[in-house]
């Protein structure tokens, strides 16, 4: 409530202004303990219109999470699949919601996280560094690849490969270029789907 109160509605935003509240907000990250999940658990988290709902559809290959323009996920919900259990995390603006035991809790228990980003590392930066400061390693997802102009693509990958480096993210495991639209159009979606059925 005093974060909002202060309109510190972001990690970075805490990390800029209230030191006190982020060690905080870490030590309680330390303290929690993950929740007790059955199989393989896979989150995804991404700002509304990244393709989330699109990208669970194809990885669960059926129409199961409602697609659209604009804000589609409300809740966080799960989907079973045959090989993991996906749980869409809603692109909300206000970033705090995410700061409670509660949810820490939740994704210390997942066995894999992901961040589809779209244009820029900058779209998710926030919650990358959150989770960083938490010791929590997550995967990121560049999605819509296919919106890229082909003879910009290798430019464009080296980008956000300098992006990563250059903002300092420290628990990048993969980095997948992807497009949930057209999976077959590009190498690294069957490359992503193999990583995700091992845990």
């Amino acid at each position: 409530a005093e974060l909002k109160e202060k309109k510190l509605d972001s990690f970075e935003a805490i990390e800029a202004h209230d030191k006190k509240a982020k060690q905080t907000l870490i030590q309680l990250a330390q303290q929690a303990k993950p929740i007790k999940m059955e199989g393989n658990n896979i989150a995804l988290f991404g700002l509304t219109s990244t393709g989330k709902s699109t990208m669970l559809n194809s990885l669960l290959g059926e129409k199961k999470a409602a697609t659209g323009a604009g804000e589609t996920t409300i809740e966080v919900s799960s989907y079973s699949g045959r090989d993991f259990i996906l749980w869409d995390i809603p692109g909300r603006n206000d970033e705090v919601t995410y700061m409670s035991m509660q949810y820490i809790s939740f994704f210390k228990g997942l066995t894999r996280r992901l961040i589809l980003v779209q244009s820029t590392i900058k779209e998710n930066s926030s919650i990358m560094k959150f989770l960083d400061a938490i010791e929590l390693h997550y995967d990121i997802v560049v999605n819509k690849m296919d919106r890229i102009e082909e003879e910009e693509r290798v430019e464009f990958c080296e980008q956000i490969r300098k992006e990563i480096s250059k903002i300092g993210l420290k628990c990048v495991g993969r980095v997948f270029f992807v497009s949930a639209k057209y999976p077959a159009q590009f190498p690294d979606w069957l490359e992503m789907v193999k990583y995700l059925k091992h845990y």
